[in-house]
C-alpha cells in the first residue's frame, strides 16, 4: 500500500475507493507557495517587498520562489506521527499499517504528549534546509518563522524538549522524517522551481516579520476547501496532475477574496480630492508643500487647533504617498469605537471620490476594526458576502468590506482601514499572531489620530509601534490637536531609531507646525499661520458645582446648545438627572459609554444630527438642547456647541474639548448670550489646611496633572489659541518646571507630594508594564521566540486589556426574566440558555451588551460561569447578568439596572 500523508480531513466523508476524503500534505504545501507567491508577485506593496528584498539579500523572482517555497514549508511537520495518528483511523487508512503499528508500540504516556506540527516544522526543516546550502543559524531562524504559522514562534526549548518519536526525527528509527518528509519537501522545491542562487543569505527583523506574515496569511487562504474561490481536496490524484493549474487557482482565490492591487501612480492635486474645500487653509497649503520632499520611511507630525483640517491634510498625504512612493492604501487609528465610527463614514465618501468607477472600475475595500464592529448596522451593510454573485454596484455602494477581511485577524490585511489605534497596537506587543497585523501594516501609510489622548503606558507601547513601522518602511501621519514637547521629541526619536538612525535634535518652532522626518533629510519643522476661525479668545469661568446647574438654565433662556462633560459615568447620570429640574426631557440627553451598544450607536447619530455641521442637510439643531457626555465627544467627532461646562481635566484635555465650542465658523446665528465661545469649569474645593478636593473619584486622571492644570488658569478669565498653547502645554507637562516659591503652603507641599507620587509611582509602573509586554527594539539582533508571548490570545478581550491600562472591564450580556421566559429586554425577542445560539442571535446578545469597569464588581461578575452552550468565541469572553422582572440584578452588594435614558446604572446596595 502507498504511503500517504493528510493535512486535512473530509469530517469523515468517503471516496469512492472506501477511503476517507484527505488534502495530501504536499498538495497543502504547495497551495500556500502559490499563493504566497502571487500575493508577492501582485499585491504586495512595492515598500514591503524592497523591504523583505534587503532583508533577505534577494530580489526579483528569486524573491518570489524563495518566499513561496519557505511559506509552503510551514506544515511539514504535519509528516510526522502526532500529527498523522492525531485521528487514528484517518492515519491508519492513508499512512498504513506498518506505520500505525509502529505508533502504537510508543508508550501512551507519549502519544499523549504535546507536539504541535509547526514546532515539528522548526524542529526538522533546519536539517533540510542546510542540505540546500543555507547557514545552520539561519536555517533555524527561517524554520522557527514559517513553523510559528498559528501564533507562536516556539522558543529553542520548546523545540529541543519535542519528542524524537512524536516529531518523527529520530535517526535510528523508521518514522517519517528522512523517508517522507524530505520526498515532499523535494517536490515542494521542484514545483516551485528553487534553485541555489534563490536561497536567502540573511534574515533581518523586517524580513522575519513579513515572511511569517505572509506564511500565515497565505496558509489562511489556501486552507479553504470551496471548489469556487478555494483549492478542493486533492485525495488521491497524482502531484504532478494536481499542481497543473495551481497557479490559476491561487490568482483565482486572491481575486474571490478581494486582494487586489492598488492603483500607483495617478496623483490628484488636493483640489482635486477635496472639491468641496474651495480654498485649502494653511495647515492644508503646508502639507502640500511638503508632499513632494517626503521620501519613504517618513514620519510627518502635525499639530494644531481642532477644526484645521488635520484629517483632509492627513488623507492627501497618504494618497500623494501611495500615488508616488508606492504605499499600500492606509490604516486611520483613532482613540476610541464612537470616534473610529464617525472616522469610517469620512474615509468612505472619501474614497468614493478617489476612484470614480468610470476610472477604476471594481470594488474598493474599506475595513472597520474594533470590536464592536459588527454591531455597527451601517458598517454591515457594506460587508461583500464571499459567496454573493457578481453584481454591478453604484457609485454610493463601491466601497465596501469584502467579507473575508472582516474577520477579527485579518482586518488590518485590507489596502484601507478605519479603526482603534489598539488593533494596530498589538503589532508591537508581544502576543499571538502580532507578525500578521505588522504584514498588513508593512508599506502602508498609517495615520495616527488624537494621540494627545493616549497614557504614558498606551504612549510608551506608540514609541516601540513607530520603531517598528520605520523598519518595515511604512510612512506614518500623527495628528494632535497639543503635545508636550518632550513626547513630541520621544514619538520622532523612536521613529528615528526604527530607521536606524541617530537621534535627531528637536529644532524650535512656534504652534501650529509640521514636524517631519526622514532619513535623508532628518528632522525638519515647519511652522504656519493659523486660521482665522481658530484664532480666538475662549473666555473661562470657574463656578462652584452647587450653582452652575441654575446658571446654565438662565444662559439658554434665549435658547442655544450646551454640553457638559462628566469625567465619569456614574457622575453624568447624575447630574442627568439633577439637570431634569431645570430642563424638560425633549431638552436633555445624556452620552457615556456604559449604554447598551443598541442603543449607543442609535445616541452617537443623533448626537451628529443635533450638533454637526449645519452644511450637511440631516442636521437638526435643536433650539435649546443640554447633552450631558463622558470623554466620548472630546474626540474627532466633528461636533459643535454653543457653551461647555467641563470638570477640571488635564490641560491638554479641556483644550481638546474647547475645540467642539463654535466650532463650526459657517454657523451664522448663535443665542445673543452665547456669541462668545464660553469654557464654564467645576472649581476644586479649596481647604487651606487641606490639600486641594478635586472631586475626583477614583483614579480618572492623575493628581499631579490636575494640580498643574488648575494651577495654571485658576487666575485667568481668558485664553489667547493659538498663540497660548504651547506655553499652557509645557505648564502642566514640563517635569522640569520646580515647585513655585509663590504658592501657599499647603499647595507647595501638595506639589512636591502629588509630583513625587506621579514620578516614582504612577510614571514607573506605566513604563515598567508596557515594557514588560511590549516587542523587543526593531533594529535589535532577537530571537524569534522574544516576539510573541504564549498563552494569549488575540482577542479583543485581550486587546483591550493589554493596550490600555485603565481599570480592569469585562463586556456583560444583560437577559430579562419575564413569566413567559427570558427576553432580551431591548428587542423583546425570546430565548433558552440550553440551546447554542446561532450567529444572528449572538449578535442579538452582544447588542445587548456593555462593557462595565467598576472596580470590585468586575471580579465578582469574573466569578461567574457563562450557560455551557455559548461556546462562541464572540461570547467566550462575556457575562451574563439576568435582570428580574422589575428590570433590577444583584451582584453581591451591588444593583445593576437598564435604563433607557441613563444606561447601565450601577448602586451600591445599602
Amino acid at each position: 500500500m502507498t504511503v500517504k500523508f493528510w493535512a486535512k480531513t473530509g469530517k469523515g466523508e468517503l471516496s469512492g475507493n472506501g477511503l476517507p476524503k484527505y488534502h495530501p500534505v504536499i498538495c497543502h504545501l504547495a497551495d500556500t507557495a502559490a499563493v504566497a507567491m502571487e500575493i508577492i508577485r501582485s499585491y504586495l506593496s512595492p515598500i514591503a517587498q524592497a523591504t523583505l528584498e534587503r532583508g533577505l539579500g534577494i530580489s526579483g523572482e528569486s524573491l518570489i520562489k524563495c518566499c513561496g517555497f519557505l511559506a509552503g514549508c510551514h506544515d511539514l511537520g504535519k509528516v510526522s506521527p502526532a500529527f498523522q495518528f492525531q485521528v487514528s483511523e484517518v492515519g491508519k487508512a492513508l499512512a498504513g499499517k506498518e506505520l500505525y503499528d509502529l505508533w502504537q508500540t510508543l508508550p501512551s504516556a507519549i502519544r499523549k504528549e504535546s507536539a504541535p506540527h509547526g514546532v515539528v516544522t522548526a524542529k526538522t526543516l533546519p536539517d533540510f534546509l542546510v542540505e540546500l546550502g543555507l547557514k545552520r543559524l539561519l536555517a533555524n531562524r527561517l524554520a522557527i518563522l514559517v513553523g510559528g504559522h498559528h501564533g507562536f514562534f516556539p522558543s529553542a526549548a520548546e523545540i529541543n524538549s519535542l519528542n524524537d518519536d512524536l516529531a518523527g526525527s529520530k535517526e535510528d528509527g523508521t518514522w517519517f522524517q528522512r523517508r517522507f518528509s524530505h520526498q515532499i519537501f523535494d517536490q515542494l522545491k521542484d514545483f516551485v522551481g528553487l534553485l541555489p542562487t534563490d536561497l536567502p543569505t540573511q534574515c533581518d527583523n523586517a524580513s522575519a516579520m513579513l515572511l511569517a506574515g505572509l506564511t500565515t496569511v497565505s496558509d489562511w487562504i489556501a486552507s479553504n476547501p470551496d471548489e469556487k474561490i478555494g483549492f478542493p481536496y486533492g485525495n488521491d490524484q497524482p502531484f504532478s496532475h494536481y499542481i497543473t493549474d495551481l497557479q490559476t487557482k491561487a490568482k483565482k482565490a486572491l481575486i474571490a477574496i478581494g486582494w487586489s492591487p492598488l492603483p500607483i501612480g495617478k496623483p490628484l492635486s488636493f483640489n482635486e480630492l477635496f472639491p468641496q474645500i474651495p480654498q485649502p487653509r494653511a495647515l492644508q497649503n503646508r502639507a502640500i508643500a511638503i508632499a513632494p520632499n517626503l521620501t519613504t520611511p517618513c514620519i510627518v507630525l502635525v499639530e494644531a487647533s481642532m477644526g484645521e483640517g488635520k484629517t483632509e491634510a492627513a488623507l492627501y498625504l497618504a494618497d500623494y504617498l501611495q500615488q508616488q512612493a508606492s504605499a499600500g492604501g492606509f490604516y486611520i487609528g483613532l482613540p476610541t469605537q464612537a470616534t473610529s465610527n464617525a472616522m469610517f463614514e469620512r474615509v468612505r465618501r472619501f474614497l468614493i471620490q478617489r476612484y470614480p468607477q468610470s476610472e477604476f472600475p471594481g470594488l474598493i475595500n474599506l475595513t472597520l476594526s474594533h470590536s464592536a464592529a459588527a454591531l455597527k448596522d451601517d458598517y454591515q451593510e457594506t460587508i461583500c458576502r464571499l459567496d454573493a454573485q457578481v453584481q454591478v454596484y453604484d457609485e454610493d455602494h463601491r466601497v465596501v468590506a469584502r467579507e473575508w477581511y472582516t474577520v477579527r485577524k485579518r482586518t488590518l490585511l485590507s489596502p484601507y482601514g478605519v479603526g482603534t489605534i489598539d488593533q494596530a497596537l498589538m503589532g508591537a506587543v508581544r502576543s499571538k499572531h502580532q507578525f500578521v497585523r505588522l504584514f498588513g501594516l508593512a508599506g502602508r501609510t498609517v495615520i495616527l489620530d488624537e494621540i494627545h489622548a493616549y497614557d504614558l503606558y498606551t504612549s510608551t507601547l506608540l514609541e516601540r509601534f513607530l520603531e517598528w513601522l520605520a523598519l518595515l518602511g511604512s510612512p506614518v501621519v500623527a495628528l494632535s490637536a497639543t503635545l508636550p514637547q518632550n513626547t513630541r521629541h520621544r514619538l520622532i526619536t523612536a521613529y528615528a531609531k526604527g530607521c536606524n538612525c541617530n537621534l535627531p535634535e528637536l529644532p524650535m518652532a512656534t504652534y501650529p507646525r509640521f514636524t517631519t522626518f526622514t532619513p535623508s533629510e532628518g528632522m525638519m519643522v515647519f511652522p504656519f499661520s493659523a486660521s482665522p476661525h481658530v484664532s480666538r479668545s475662549l473666555r473661562l469661568k470657574w463656578v462652584n458645582d452647587e450653582e452652575w446647574m441654575p446658571a446654565l438654565h438662565s444662559k439658554l433662556t434665549n435658547g442655544g446648545c450646551a454640553v457638559v462633560i462628566c469625567s465619569t459615568i456614574g457622575r453624568s447620570q447624575d447630574v442627568f438627572e439633577q439637570l431634569k429640574q431645570y430642563f424638560p426631557s425633549e431638552e436633555l440627553g445624556l452620552f457615556h459609554g456604559r449604554f447598551l451598544y443598541i442603543h449607543r450607536e442609535r445616541i452617537e447619530k443623533d448626537c451628529i444630527r443635533k450638533f454637526g455641521k449645519p452644511s450637511d442637510t440631516e442636521t437638526q439643531r435643536p433650539y435649546k438642547f443640554v447633552l450631558v457626555a463622558t470623554q466620548v465627544v472630546e474626540q474627532s467627532l466633528d461636533l459643535d456647541f454653543d457653551l461647555m461646562v467641563s470638570d477640571l481635566a488635564p490641560i491638554d484635555l479641556l483644550l481638546q474639548r474647547s475645540g467642539r465650542l463654535h466650532r463650526h465658523a459657517e454657523r451664522q446665528k448663535r443665542p445673543s448670550m452665547l456669541m462668545e465661545p464660553t469654557l464654564w469649569l467645576i472649581a476644586p474645593i479649596v481647604d487651606p489646611t487641606r490639600p486641594i478636593n478635586f472631586n475626583q473619584p477614583g483614579f480618572i486622571y492623575n493628581r499631579h496633572i490636575l494640580l498643574r492644570t488648575w494651577l495654571t488658569l485658576r487666575h485667568r478669565d481668558s485664553l489667547t489659541l493659538p498663540q497660548e498653547m504651547d506655553e499652557l502645554i509645557e505648564s502642566v507637562y514640563n517635569l522640569t518646571i520646580p515647585v513655585p516659591q509663590e504658592l501657599e503652603l499647603n499647595l507647595r507641599k501638595d506639589w512636591q507630594q502629588s509630583e513625587m507620587d506621579y514620578l516614582e509611582g504612577e510614571t514607573h509602573k506605566q513604563i515598567t508594564q508596557a515594557n514588560a509586554i511590549k516587542l523587543p527594539p526593531a533594529t535589535g539582533n532577537h530571537k524569534p521566540h522574544e516576539f510573541t508571548r504564549q498563552g494569549d490570545t488575540d482577542d479583543d478581550n485581550t486587546i483591550a486589556a493589554v493596550t490600555r491600562l485603565g481599570e480592569k472591564s469585562i463586556s456583560v450580556i444583560f437577559i430579562q426574566q419575564t413569566p413567559n421566559g427570558l427576553i432580551l429586554p431591548v428587542s423583546k425577542t425570546y430565548l433558552r440558555l440550553d440551546h447554542s445560539p446561532n450567529l444572528p442571535m449572538i449578535k442579538e446578545l452582544l447588542e445587548h451588551s456593555t462593557r462595565i469597569s467598576k472596580k470590585g464588581l468586575v471580579e465578582e461578575l469574573l466569578k461567574k460561569s457563562n450557560p455551557p452552550h455559548w461556546t462562541s468565541s464572540l461570547l467566550r469572553h462575556c457575562r451574563l447578568v439576568l435582570l428580574n422582572e422589575e428590570g433590577k440584578a444583584f451582584v453581591n452588594q451591588w444593583q445593576l439596572s437598564l435604563d433607557i435614558q441613563r444606561g447601565v446604572v450601577i448602586e451600591v446596595i445599602q
